[in-house]
């Protein structure tokens, strides 16, 4: 099956970078890593990074509630909304082994829903006990680094503590913040970038 030539590109040069810098996540690494993030969406809030992070960390689990409806939210999502971020395909810290895909690509009929819903679905691993305490190991030094770089951040100290106490509850989902959804008009599913050529036309 096919793939978005440009979107392939666009994947296979983000992937390098991430998984060739980004295999431990500190140093320089994740200044990287970090200085990326913050040049990709330059709006974005703390609960925004946080969210990119944790999505390329854990995958796309918590998107998938009831996977006999997933194609008909996809679906649904994909035809009601009007505006789209510019990109094809968005590799996620710190790995790149999942991929935010943008519903333009759907909508546009690009690639196939059933293939792009059985993906989705395929790309949920179970969230363990174990992955949620790593994840707290790891996201302090995430944000340290976000910190270092910059210090300005909108409702930086809110949206810390919130996740803060999230994660003291051994709880990491967050949603896109309102501002982040009005600026760059969000819509996408998380995909693991080993299944991105199994969407097909």
């Amino acid at each position: 099956m096919k793939i978005l030539k440009s979107g392939l590109i666009f994947l296979l040069i983000n992937s390098v970078l991430f998984m060739s810098s980004c295999s431990n996540i500190n140093g320089t690494a994740l200044s990287i890593t970090v200085k990326h993030q913050l040049a990709a969406y330059p709006d974005q809030r703390l609960v925004d990074i946080y969210k990119a992070f944790f999505q390329g960390f854990f995958g796309p689990a918590h998107f998938i509630t009831d996977p006999n409806k997933v194609a008909g939210y996809i679906e649904a999502e994909a035809a009601e909304a009007d505006s789209f971020e510019a990109y094809d395909f968005y590799p996620l810290p710190p790995d790149g082994k999942f991929v935010r895909v943008n519903l333009r690509l759907i909508k546009e009929n690009k690639i196939s829903l059933n293939d792009f819903a059985d993906a989705f679905t395929k790309s949920a691993e179970p969230v363990s006990k174990f992955d949620i305490a790593r994840w707290k190991t790891q996201w302090p030094l995430i944000l340290a680094e976000i910190e270092k770089q910059k210090d300005n951040i909108p409702h930086f100290h809110q949206d810390k503590a919130f996740i803060d106490s999230l994660l003291a509850k051994d709880e990491y989902v967050v949603h896109h913040s309102a501002e982040f959804i009005e600026k760059y008009h969000p819509h996408y599913r998380v995909i693991a970038a080993s299944r991105i050529n199994c969407i097909g036309r």
